[in-house]
C-alpha cells in the first residue's frame, strides 16, 4: 500500500527535471547513503524495544504512588506515568495487529527506499512519499493530546512533595518555660478578652470552619515557611538526581538514618556524587532503586515513621515525573526515530535536489 502511494519512482515534475537532474540525483543518492548508515539503524533498536520492552527498566514503579486526594488533572499524568512504567518502552500499538502490520511495514519501505539504485528520477515524488508515510505513522502514534500539560502537572506535585518532606524534617522547636518566680497573685495579673478579633489573628482560617477545627498559630516562627524550603527545577536528570540527593542529605543531617548509610556504588546509591558518570540510561530510576532499603521495609534506614512517609512520597512523585520526562514523541522511541529519519531525507531533498535554481 505504501509503495503503490508513493513510490520513489514517480514521474519528475517539469522543474526537476530541468537543468542538470544527474547532478541533483547523485547529490541526493549519496545523503540517502548517509542516512541509510547513520539514521536508519536507530530505527531498528527502536524497533526491537518497541516488540519487546527494554530490559534495563524495572517494568514497574519502585516505589507506588501515594494514596491522597488529586484533581483529573494529576490523576490523568499519574495514570500517565504508571502506562510508561508496566510498558517497559513497548509500544500501545501492539494490540492491535493492524497497527503492528502498518509499523512493520513502514521500517521495511524506509528501508528499501534509501537501499534504492541511483535513478534519473530520484528527486521526483519525494514530498508526496513522505507525506504518506508520515499519515500511516500517526495511524499508530498513540501520544496523548496534553503530554507537555502531564508533565508541567506533575513537575508541580512532585515539587510540592519535596516541600512537605522538607517541613517534616525541621527540627522541633525547644519549649520556653515559664520563669519559676512570678511575683503577686498570677490570677491577678490576666488580662480578660476583648473579643473575637483578638484570637483572628492566631487563629488558622480553617478553625471558622464547620467541616474541621484547627487552633494554632499561622506561622510558627521557630519554623521556616514551606516556601523557604529548598525545591530543585526538577527539569533534567541532573535537576531530579540533586533533588534526591539533597533529600537524603537533609535526612542524615537530621539525624533520622539510623545508621547513616553513604555506601558509593556505581548504580546509583545514596552517597554517589551527583556530578558522577552514571552507567544506566535512566539514572533517575538506577538512584531511587538504591534509595529503597532507607524507607522501605522493617529494616528500614530511616525509623521515624513521618520523615519515612514524605520520603516517600517524594520519591514517588519524582519517579512519576522521570517516566514523563523521558516519554518520547509519539508515544514509543520508533515513530520517534521514524520521524527523526522522514526529516533527514525531507532535509536532504531541499538541499540536493535544487536543480531547477
Amino acid at each position: 500500500m505504501l509503495t503503490a502511494t508513493g513510490t520513489a519512482f514517480a514521474a519528475p515534475s517539469t522543474a526537476e527535471a530541468s537543468a542538470d537532474p544527474s547532478a541533483c540525483v547523485s547529490r541526493y543518492h549519496a545523503a540517502l547513503v548517509t542516512i541509510r548508515q547513520s539514521d536508519y539503524p536507530k530505527i531498528k533498536a527502536a524497533r526491537t524495544i518497541a516488540f519487546k520492552g527494554d530490559d534495563s527498566l524495572p517494568g514497574s514503579l519502585i516505589f507506588a504512588p501515594p494514596s491522597r486526594p488529586r484533581d483529573p488533572e494529576e490523576m490523568a499524568a499519574l495514570r500517565q506515568a504508571v502506562a510508561q512504567a508496566r510498558a517497559r518502552g513497548r509500544a500501545a500499538w501492539l494490540a492491535s495487529s493492524d497497527k503492528r502490520w502498518i509499523a512493520d511495514r513502514i521500517v521495511t519501505e524506509l528501508g528499501e527506499y534509501l537501499t534504492q539504485d541511483e535513478s534519473p528520477y530520484l528527486c521526483g515524488g519525494v514530498p508526496d512519499y513522505l507525506a504518506t508515510v508520515r499519515d500511516f505513522a500517526h495511524r499508530i502514534a498513540s501520544a496523548p493530546a496534553e503530554p507537555a500539560e502531564h508533565l508541567t502537572i506533575q513537575r508541580e506535585v512532585a515539587r510540592r512533595a519535596i516541600r512537605q518532606a522538607y517541613a517534616a524534617m525541621q527540627p522541633v522547636p525547644a519549649p520556653h518555660f515559664a520563669p519559676t518566680a512570678r511575683g503577686g497573685d498570677p490570677i491577678a495579673e490576666l488580662r480578660p478578652s476583648k473579643g473575637a478579633e483578638r484570637m483572628s489573628a492566631f487563629l488558622t482560617p480553617a478553625a471558622y470552619s464547620t467541616k474541621k477545627r484547627v487552633y494554632g498559630p499561622v506561622i510558627d516562627p521557630d519554623l521556616p515557611p514551606l516556601a523557604m524550603a529548598k525545591v530543585t527545577p526538577l527539569v533534567s536528570d541532573r535537576d531530579r538526581l540533586a533533588a534526591l540527593d539533597d533529600l537524603t542529605e537533609a535526612a542524615e543531617t537530621g539525624g533520622f538514618t539510623t545508621p547513616p548509610k553513604r555506601a558509593v556504588a556505581a548504580t546509583g546509591s545514596v552517597g554517589e556524587k551527583r556530578d558522577a558518570p552514571q552507567t544506566r540510561t535512566r539514572p533517575v530510576l538506577a538512584r531511587l532503586a538504591a534509595l529503597k532499603p532507607l524507607v522501605v521495609g522493617k529494616q528500614a534506614t530511616i525509623g521515624d515513621p513521618l520523615v519515612r512517609r514524605v520520603l516517600l512520597a517524594a520519591f514517588a512523585e519524582i519517579e512519576a515525573l522521570d517516566y514523563l520526562a523521558h516519554r518520547p514523541a509519539g508515544g514509543d522511541p520508533m515513530l520517534a526515530t521514524i520521524e527523526a529519519t522522514l526529516g533527514a531525507i525531507e532535509a536532504a531533498h531541499t538541499k540536493a535536489c535544487d536543480c531547477a535554481d
